[in-house]
C-alpha cells in the first residue's frame, strides 16, 4: 500500500528535517518500493533539489527529476503581477531572503527597468525594506507586492510601497509561503475595481482581477 509522509520544516529545525527526509527515501528504497520526493514549485531555485539529486547518488540512486514552475514567475501572475512588461520592466532578477546559515544576501543595486522577485523573505520584510532603501537605492515609493497562498482559495494580494508595505503585512498578519514582488510592474494591471473587491481597504486585493486566481476561480472559469 501506498504511503504519504509529511516534512517537517519548522523554522529552526530544516536541517534534522532535510536528514529525515533521507531516511525515509532510503528506507523506501531499501525495501524496493517506488520513492516520490514531492516537493512545490521548482526545488532547484533557492530549494535543495540539486543536494538532494547529489545525496541520492550517493546511495547509488541517480533519481528522475521532473521540472517544477517556479513560484516567483508563477506566483505574482496569479496575483495581476506580470515580471516583466513593455516600457516597464526589461530585467528580472530572483533573490532569496534568506542565505546559508540565515544570513541576508547581497541586495542588487536599483533600477528603474527592473523587477526584483523575493522568495522565502516575508519573515524578514521590514529589514529587507530599509536595506533597499538605505543600502540599495530604491525610492521610497517603490512598489512593492505579496502575494501570500498563490493559487489557494484564501489567496491574497497586498499592495504597498517600500515605504508602507511592511506595515501592512503587519495589519494584515501576511505569513509565508508568500512570494514579494519589488518595482514598476506591481501596478500594470491592478485596477481599482480590484482593491474594492475586499471593500476597498488599503493596500489588499483578493483574486487576481482579470487574471485567473484561486483554484475555486480556474473552475469556474472553465465551467467545471
Amino acid at each position: 500500500a501506498g504511503e504519504v509522509r509529511v516534512a517537517r520544516k519548522y523554522p529552526g529545525c530544516a536541517e534534522q528535517a532535510q536528514e529525515e527526509i533521507y531516511e525515509w527515501c532510503k528506507g523506501g528504497l531499501r525495501e524496493g518500493r517506488h520513492v516520490v520526493r514531492l516537493k512545490i514549485g521548482d526545488p532547484f531555485v533557492f530549494g535543495r533539489g540539486g543536494e538532494e539529486v547529489l545525496e541520492f547518488r550517493k546511495f547509488g540512486v541517480d533519481p528522475v527529476v521532473i521540472p517544477g514552475v517556479s513560484a516567483a514567475f508563477s506566483a505574482p501572475l496569479l496575483g495581476s503581477i506580470p515580471v516583466t512588461h513593455r516600457g516597464i520592466s526589461n530585467q528580472v532578477v530572483m533573490c532569496t531572503g534568506y542565505g546559508r546559515n540565515n544570513t541576508s544576501p547581497d541586495l542588487i543595486r536599483y533600477h528603474e527597468e527592473q523587477t526584483v522577485v523575493f522568495l522565502m523573505a516575508v519573515g524578514r520584510l521590514r529589514e529587507l525594506c530599509r536595506d533597499l532603501v538605505s543600502k540599495a537605492g530604491y525610492p521610497k515609493d517603490t512598489p512593492v507586492g505579496i502575494v501570500e497562498r498563490a493559487g489557494c482559495p484564501e489567496q491574497r494580494t497586498v499592495v504597498g510601497t517600500m515605504d508602507t508595505i511592511a506595515d501592512l503585512a503587519e495589519r494584515y498578519d501576511v505569513k509565508p509561503p508568500s512570494t514579494i514582488v519589488v518595482g514598476e510592474v506591481v501596478n500594470v494591471l491592478l485596477t481599482e475595481e480590484d482593491y474594492d473587491s475586499f471593500g476597498g481597504e488599503e493596500g489588499v486585493v483578493v483574486g487576481g482581477g482579470g487574471v485567473i486566481s484561486g483554484v475555486a476561480d480556474w473552475q469556474s472559469y472553465f465551467g467545471q
